[in-house]
């Protein structure tokens, strides 16, 4: 008897790639990852994009038949036809750069000089590197002062009074108002690219107006920081593995069963290591995300995915941490296995669903962790107000109290973490304990 009837698809669907899935009474083998390119690039010579969605729909079939498990490379298969290669992400540095071209040109070569020494670790003129993100900040900050002077025909070189009435126009605007906290960094950011271009520009009354709304500022508070937000870190962290369970339950695992796990992974990752999102988007498997024995997660990070001033990245060994959760550690496993392949052959943990090849922006994990959160809990919490709660909770149940959730999140200065400890008058329903156990002399190890 032949063989080709039990292995192969029956030429009864033979019809376009219905030909792919098995006829009614026949058995026949899961058509392997080659064998469905192959395909799919025939019929998308022959018929176009609609081939697609008829490939959507044979993926879909072939779950039914098979099971969720056997057909994941369907998945795959329709991602590499869907989603070309992205060109390499241009770096904050080359922005800054591009957004030089906004500011008068006799400034132009200063600003440039000053991202190359910056994008170097040089120190020019006494200056300390900036950040790219500061230099694109001021840079910004400055062009949209020139807009505002030059439609009152006013001076461009900042002053105390000028810059007094650029804040309060800020603050006050109709359409899109900013806070007296976001109008103080705006004025700061102006001064200091001003003195860029004219370090010996006097700037006594500008000092004074950038100090007097900082201050007013700190009187007010942060706007963006409601008690709503104020939702225990423990929450989140199930957030995230109700995420998973849901990915793992789907009918087919195909890629937005990924997406929901790598979602999941997100707010579990990030609630069990409290960093920004810039570091977030910088996790990668056996680069600087490793998974040890017995349930336990080694992060490694490099200076540049982490905050402090760049005068001291170069000689920082960045963060070294190890931590134990077994939960997260087999989440972890299964996801890079089952899931994580189904985006592309990379490494990085959070990969794009539209770039295939390249790893979410830190801005994108923002957004989707305000997404996640707002429809689960009503309210929106980015990933820095995660922190927060993070520092709440490990204030309120460790036995260090704010001392201990100082060392969980890495700041200095145990004032600052003060400003994130809201935990008087809080008291959970459920335990979170269990986060730092010991420490070590180079990174925290945790349990959560």
């Amino acid at each position: 008897m032949s063989t080709s009837r039990s292995d192969q698809p029956h030429d009864h669907h033979d019809t376009g790639l219905l030909s792919l899935l098995p006829a009614d009474g026949f058995a026949a083998r899961v058509p392997t990852a080659d064998a469905l390119q192959t395909r799919l690039a025939e019929r998308l010579a022959e018929v176009g994009a609609p081939a697609l969605a008829e490939f959507a729909h044979v993926q879909k079939r072939a779950a039914e038949i098979w099971g969720a498990a056997p057909t994941a490379h369907f998945a795959r298969v329709l991602r590499e036809a869907r989603v070309s290669r992205k060109a390499p992400v241009t770096s904050k540095y080359q922005k800054a750069r591009s957004a030089v071209g906004r500011l008068p040109g006799a400034w132009q070569d200063v600003f440039q000089e000053r991202i190359t020494a910056s994008e170097t670790g040089r120190t020019v003129a006494g200056h300390a590197p900036w950040s790219a993100d500061y230099l694109l900040a001021i840079i910004n900050a400055v062009a949209a002062w020139i807009s505002f002077c030059d439609a009152r025909d006013m001076p461009i070189a900042p002053t105390g009074a000028n810059l007094e009435k650029y804040a309060r126009a800020c603050v006050d605007r109709r359409d899109d108002p900013v806070s007296e906290r976001t109008a103080t960094n705006y004025c700061q950011r102006i001064h200091a690219g001003y003195t860029l271009i004219d370090p010996g520009y006097p700037s006594r009354g500008c000092e004074f107006v950038i100090r007097d709304w900082r201050e007013r500022s700190r009187r007010r508070g942060t706007p963006t920081k409601t008690g709503a937000q104020l939702v225990t870190a423990r929450a989140i962290y199930d957030l995230g593995f109700s995420l998973i369970d849901g990915a793992r339950k789907r009918p087919m695992r195909g890629l937005h069963a990924a997406k929901d796990f790598r979602n999941g992974l997100i707010l579990a990752v990030g609630t069990s290591l409290p960093e920004r999102a810039r570091a977030l988007s910088c996790l990668a498997f056996e680069q600087s995300l490793f998974l040890l024995e017995a349930g336990h997660i080694h992060i490694r990070l490099p200076a540049s995915a982490l905050k402090m001033l760049e005068r001291l990245k170069p000689g920082s060994d960045g963060r070294d941490t190890v931590f134990r959760n077994a939960r997260l550690h087999a989440a972890l496993c299964e996801y890079r296995a089952m899931y994580r392949p189904l985006f592309d052959d990379g490494d990085c943990l959070f990969p794009s669903m539209k770039a295939r090849g390249m790893a979410i922006s830190e801005a994108q994990i923002g957004r989707l962790t305000g997404n996640l959160t707002r429809a689960a809990f009503g309210t929106r919490i980015p990933v820095h107000r995660l922190r927060d709660n993070v520092a709440t909770d490990a204030a309120e149940h460790l036995e260090g109290g704010v001392h201990a959730a100082s060392t969980l999140l890495r700041h200095r200065d145990i004032a600052t973490t003060r400003t994130y400890d809201q935990s008087e008058g809080v008291r959970a329903a459920e335990e979170f304990g269990g986060y730092v156990t010991s420490q070590r002399s180079k990174g925290v190890d945790l349990d959560v």
